[in-house]
């Protein structure tokens, strides 16, 4: 390949990475604005709650994802001449904590559907495997795909960090069709759950889980499906464009369902929006609060809307 060539192809891959940086200023402006956003309502409905499984959850993927936005990210892709093994750690650690950031975000959407299912144990022993088995293959092929990348030093080190000559892109492609084989499943099971356990409720509650997962559902799908054409047929430049934004939308969901689901619980319950995840018969004022919660709800609490009938709760230990 003669020098030209070669002169022409390293700038445009540098354009590419000028449209990437915008594309990680634009997630990282969404995410603070987002978390602004619902700052007051995290404030009263998170952040004054009892610690559980949920509250942790939340704060995870809320704040996970700034940790990648103002670290590793920036740190990559805006930083002049770093030297090929800092390339390696840093795109590594980023990658990382973008898939560890996905993970969170999709055990509380798994639980969000397991409490859709009434906490029923063989749709939660399912759940399990099915998280289990997909994050631990999507694990495995991102180590794959982290060790084969090899860098070079950056002939315009102003423009472009390091270059990267080699790198298994399949198994990264494999990451995210894992992914949106997960969430499909997810959805199927959404779907099958509004239309057949719930078709007759009649529940605020039970009416937030299924608007807020089918619609989040749908998005993650399409912005999985998207990673998958970057990786398969985008200009080298393009390869990992849509991966932080993906991130940010995992986070931005499954933090909003939480606060959907204790917003309305604030009007249902005396518990600062801290509410059981419900498993409701076709009458709506028969409230069955089942053990796997997003917060703790009071023994005994009756409901506040004016109804004389009390949520029996059921406590197993297991809080979300």
């Amino acid at each position: 390949m003669d020098t030209s060539r070669l002169f022409v192809q390293l700038l445009d891959y540098a354009k590419t990475q000028q449209n990437v940086k915008y594309t990680l200023l634009a997630s990282t402006v969404f995410a603070g604005v987002e978390a602004f956003h619902c700052l007051p309502e995290e404030a009263s409905l998170i952040w004054s709650g009892k610690w559980n499984l949920g509250k942790i959850l939340y704060l995870a993927s809320r704040y996970l994802a700034f940790v990648e936005l103002i670290g590793p990210a920036p740190l990559f892709i805006l930083s002049p001449d770093l030297s090929v093994g800092a390339c390696q750690r840093i795109f590594a650690a980023g990658a990382a904590l973008s898939v560890i950031e996905v993970t969170v975000s999709e055990a509380i959407l798994f639980l969000r559907v397991y409490a859709l299912g009434g906490t029923d144990r063989k749709l939660g022993a399912f759940l399990l495997a099915l998280y289990l088995g997909i994050h631990g293959a999507v694990y495995a092929c991102l180590y794959k795909f982290l060790n084969s990348i090899v860098y070079m030093p950056s002939p315009f080190p102003n423009l472009v960090s390091c270059l990267p000559v080699r790198a298994n892109n399949h198994m990264l492609s494999v990451v995210f069709i894992l992914l949106l084989v997960s969430e499909l499943v997810i959805l199927a099971i959404t779907f099958w759950l509004c239309f057949t356990k719930h078709k007759s409720t009649n529940s605020p509650l039970v009416a937030t889980f299924s608007r807020d997962g089918l619609s989040y559902f749908v998005l993650l799908s399409a912005v999985s499906t998207g990673n998958i054409v970057c990786n398969l047929v985008a200009p080298v430049g393009y390869i990992y464009l849509l991966s932080i934004p993906q991130m940010v939308l995992h986070s931005t969901l499954s933090t909003r369902m939480v606060l959907h689901v204790r917003r309305i619980g604030s009007g249902v319950y005396d518990t600062k929006g801290e509410v059981a995840l419900v498993s409701l018969g076709s009458d709506e004022t028969e409230w069955s609060l089942q053990s796997m919660r997003f917060a703790a709800a009071p023994q005994g609490k009756s409901r506040s809307s004016g109804h004389n009938s009390s949520a029996a709760v059921t406590h197993t230990g297991f809080a979300v």
